[in-house]
Parts: C-alpha cells; sequence; structure tokens
C-alpha cells in the first residue's frame, strides 16, 4: 500500500493507494501535521510514503522524521523538474514553480493527452496552460475566493454580516452578495477566456477544475469540456515520484 500526502497551504489530504493500480482505498483531510499524525495510529503501515509540501520546511521535516521512526521509510518527496511525464516548463528557475502547480499539471496532461488548462481553486487560485506538445504555457495566480473577501475585509471599511455561502455570477444586492459575486465571476471569466482562447490555438483542449472550490467554478464555468479531479495534485505523485515496487507488484 502507497500513503500519498499533499501538504498544501491550509490542508493536509492523504489517501492510501494499491501497489497494484490506481485505487484509491481510503482518504481523508486534516488541518495540520499533528492532528495527521496522531489521527495516523488507526492505519495500515505504508510500503511506500510519497509527499509534495508548500508549507514551511520546518512541517515537512516532522513528516519526514514520522515516517522514518514510525514505519522505516525513507518518504519520497516530489520537486519540480523541467522535464517530467512529457511536460516541459518554461520558467527560468523551476524551482520557483509551486510544486503542487506542477504535480497538477502532470496529471491533467496524462489524463488529457492533449491541450489543457488547470484551474485550482482553493486558497489560492491558480490557472495553468499546456500546449498540445507538453509545453508549459504560464499562468496565473489570484486570491482564492474566500481569500479575495478576506482581503477586502482587512483593508477597507466593508464588513460582512452573512456566512458567504451560495454565490452566483450576478450582480449582487447586498454588499456580501456583491462581493461573493463578484469575486466567482472574475475568476470565472478568466477561466473561460482561456479555455476558448487554448481552444482555438490546439484545436482542442480540456479543461480541469481541482480544489477545495472546484464545484463553486464549474456550476458557473460555460465550456462543455470541462471535469472536476479533485485528486490532480495526488494524481501527479505517481508520475513524479515513482516506485520501483509498484513496477513489481
Amino acid at each position: 500500500m502507497i500513503l500519498e500526502l499533499d501538504i498544501g497551504n491550509t490542508r493536509i489530504k492523504w489517501r492510501h493507494k494499491s501497489l497494484q493500480g490506481d485505487d484509491v482505498e481510503a482518504d481523508g483531510v486534516f488541518a495540520g501535521v499533528e492532528e495527521f499524525t496522531s489521527s495516523y495510529s488507526n492505519q495500515t503501515n505504508p510500503e511506500v510514503i510519497r509527499l509534495c509540501s508548500v508549507r514551511e520546511e520546518a512541517e515537512t521535516k516532522v513528516l519526514v522524521n514520522w515516517s522514518r521512526e514510525r514505519f522505516g521509510l525513507e518518504p519520497m518527496i516530489a520537486e519540480v523538474s523541467r522535464e517530467c511525464g512529457g511536460v516541459s516548463i518554461n520558467y527560468p528557475d523551476v524551482s520557483r514553480l509551486g510544486v503542487d502547480r506542477w504535480l497538477a499539471m502532470l496529471a491533467a496532461y496524462r489524463r488529457a493527452n492533449r491541450a489543457c488548462l488547470i484551474a485550482d481553486i482553493g486558497t489560492a487560485f491558480t490557472l495553468d496552460g499546456i500546449d498540445s506538445d507538453g509545453a508549459h504555457l504560464g499562468g496565473f495566480i489570484l486570491p482564492g475566493i474566500k481569500l479575495m473577501r478576506h482581503g477586502l475585509e482587512t483593508n477597507t471599511a466593508i464588513r460582512f454580516s452573512e456566512d458567504g455561502q451560495g454565490g452566483s455570477i450576478e450582480f449582487g444586492n447586498s454588499t456580501d452578495e456583491a462581493v461573493l459575486n463578484g469575486s466567482i465571476a472574475s475568476l470565472v471569466a478568466l477561466v473561460e477566456k482561456y479555455s476558448r482562447r487554448l481552444q482555438q490555438t490546439a484545436g482542442q483542449a480540456k479543461l480541469f477544475l481541482s480544489g477545495g472550490d472546484a464545484a463553486v467554478m464549474a456550476k458557473f464555468v460555460d465550456y462543455e469540456n470541462s471535469e472536476i479531479i479533485p485528486g490532480l495534485v495526488l494524481d501527479g505523485l505517481a508520475i513524479a515520484c515513482p516506485s520501483q515496487k509498484e513496477s513489481q507488484a
């Protein structure tokens, strides 16, 4: 069994995968490292551990030491490379590209096998394009839906009274609605514009939506060749960090 970990800015996502295929046997989400390690005691011992992290190095080291001490395993840690899985990165310094974005691109391109766009809607919103040859076209990074709201509340006199649930891309009839709907509408417009632009240049283009607010976006994005894939980052770990045990299983 393989334990895969996506250590994001605000959540730690984990799952168990079989050595013999892509079947997910168990999964979960935790906020912190200690919460995850203490709750994992009832799970089956893994034979392989692989992970990616965008948190401080100290938090990643806690998980690395836990893996060594608890299971006697050296975890495989994903690091961005210029060429992997048919995807090529054009950043002058590839270490400046977020490993989570990179892994999502690897998984998306393998799934699509053609030009694709990857929108990850979480704490931050990221949008990346890949052409039909696997070249990364570049991307955008913006605050996510909740972070846009938080930024306005922190830096202006705006104060919110509602819980911010729901939302649409129509005009808002309260300050709360105007901020929430405006946040969603701006991200939807960006996704639609570049989905259609890539479609025009590549002939066919697939849009993948991932992240905690992917379902919110999916309700409003007007682009038929789209799909929600919650675990794109974790899917990319198998491409970036293949295990010899998988090939032997």
